[in-house]
Parts: structure tokens; sequence; C-alpha cells
């Protein structure tokens, strides 16, 4: 495998409903940790931006939420954009998994089999995204120790990310010739890459074509994914990617942002999925490992403010 290029899913980011929707859904249902809470800096309205994941925030475990029912905003689902996030779980344990999602009154699919690994779907109660627990015996990695759900029952982080596209070809192409995938299936219209030369876990996107679907939203807005972010191991390699995706013509990439806890840039893929390259800072400069998640983390610019930012979000309070 290339490691200096992309190497792994690393997080996702998702427009939900209210913050204590996603404490109950990604820390109490899913068995993730509440690693991180800050904020969403652009827009005039202010809104949380949580992060969930294993132990230390490892990449390919980080979910992060955009809580926005406050802007009043909803978004359009549809093709163009990333529409299920897939967790792994082990072998044999989807029927716990359907019993515990039913205990806290979600609805499940009946169980599926994709390429061989069974699954089922499901949707945050909150917000309506797209889910599902997929069993992977070859993912070897340590689940987090949720007191939540067992150790032997544990979601490992991401399996996979699903995007529904409406051009098979040019998105073919970038994930072959710009973001380093390789095709490695096809079941109907599902069309399977993973990162070039990896047998590591975490490694997978799947391309939904569909044609005739409408396209989705690309706003910030409760009820879509707003994009998934692909890890690399320095802002070298992350330069070089923009440089030469930039020169095959794929001209739509943001200058580089520093979010704190990782330096990014973002790039529309063909026809609109947004894809992010970012390489990871880390949750503990500014937090404790042992009350990660407890505090409100604001920018250095934003700290004489921090009282009456924490007295603007009163209306989404956050209990864990």
């Amino acid at each position: 495998m290339d490691t200096n290029h992309i190497t792994s899913l690393h997080h996702i980011t998702i427009c939900t409903g209210t913050a204590q929707g996603d404490i109950d859904f990604f820390v109490k249902v899913l068995g993730q940790r509440f690693v991180k809470r800050t904020l969403f800096y652009d827009g005039s309205i202010p809104i949380y931006h949580l992060y969930f994941a294993d132990e230390l925030g490892t990449p390919g475990t980080v979910m992060t939420t955009f809580p926005t029912r406050r802007t009043g905003l909803k978004g359009r689902k549809g093709s163009n954009q990333f529409t299920v996030c897939t967790y792994s779980i082990p072998k044999g344990s989807l029927e716990w998994w359907i019993g515990h999602l039913n205990k806290h009154g979600i609805e499940t699919s009946a169980p599926g089999t994709r390429f061989g690994q069974r699954f089922v779907s499901f949707q945050h109660p909150d917000c309506g995204i797209e889910f599902e627990v997929l069993e992977d015996e070859t993912d070897t990695r340590a689940p987090y120790d949720s007191p939540y759900v067992p150790l032997e029952y544990a979601q490992r982080g991401f399996h996979s990310w699903t995007a529904s596209v409406r051009e098979l070809e040019d998105m073919d192409f970038f994930m072959e010739n710009c973001w380093n995938f390789e095709k490695i299936g096809e079941e109907g219209n599902r069309h399977r890459y993973r990162v070039k030369g990896s047998t590591e876990a975490g490694t997978i996107i799947d391309l939904l074509h569909e044609p005739d679907v409408r396209q989705g939203s690309w706003t910030i807005a409760e009820g879509i994914i707003h994009h998934g972010a692909f890890a690399v191991p320095d802002m070298d390699v992350q330069a070089r990617i923009k440089f030469d995706t930039e020169g095959v013509g794929f001209t739509d990439f943001s200058d580089r942002k520093n979010r704190g806890y990782f330096e990014s840039t973002y790039v529309r893929t063909p026809g609109g999925v947004m894809f992010e390259a970012t390489h990871s800072l880390g949750f503990t400069h500014d937090e404790d490992e042992n009350t990660l998640g407890m505090d409100l983390k604001v920018s250095p610019q934003f700290d004489d403010k921090k009282h009456l930012i924490q007295q603007a979000m009163e209306d989404d309070p956050i209990v864990v």
C-alpha cells in the first residue's frame, strides 16, 4: 500500500437534529465515546460540532455531527452525496445488535447479505440519516470498552461509507486516479472501492449508481451527510494530493483549514460528493484523555466570549 497518499477513512460529518439526540444515539446505542464538544464557526447561528469515536479518536472511528435543528434548515436526501454510514461488528453479533437496537425503539431492516457479509440497516432516530452494522470477521481493531455495549459485541469503527452517484464513469476515474482507491467488486448497481493495496479495516467506499435519483442538497441542514474525510500521513502528502488532483482538472478544492483537531482540505468530486483529505492533530492537546468531551472547547479567538456562547447554546443542552 502507498502510505504517501490516502491511507484510510478518517471521519464522517453529518447534519443531525439535537445535541442530546446525538449523545443518546452514538454513545448510548452505538457505544462510541464522546471525545469532543466544540462549535461550528461558519454562519451567524452557533451550533455544536460534536465528536464521537473510540477511546482516543483513532482515524476510521470518528463520527462528527452538526446538530442543526436550531437553524430551522432541512436537508434534501438524494444523489451525489454520502447516504449511508456502515459500522463494523464482530461475526455472529448481528442478532444481538438487532435486539439492542429494537430495545432502544429503533427499527431495523431484515438481515441482508452484501459481498458475503451480513448486515442490517436502521436510522438515526432524531434525524433519519441511515446507518448499518455489518459483520466483518477480518476486522481486528480493538473496540472501545463502552458501558452501554458489551465488549464482545462492540463495533470496531467504520466498515465503509456509501455514496449515491448519478454518473459513475467520472467518479470511477476520480477514485482510481486522484484518491488512491481501486475497484474491488460489483453487486448490482453497487460498486466497491478500497484503498489501493490495503487489507486493513476502514478502507472501503461503495458507490451506488443511481442515475434517476434527484440531486441531494449540499447545505448544512438537518438530515443529510455533509462530507467524508480520508486520512493522509502528513500535510506534505495532503498538499501533493491537492496539487495532483487540480492538475487533472478537479479544481473545486479548498485551501487548508485548521479544524483544531485536524488539518483539512475539501474537494467537490465529480457530481458533487464532498471529500476531505485530513491530517490528524489528535484530541488530547487541549483536554486530558480521561475527561475528553466534558468541557466546551472554543477557538482561542473566542475564549473571552465563551460564557456568552454557552448561554446561547442553552436551548440545545447536553447531558452525558
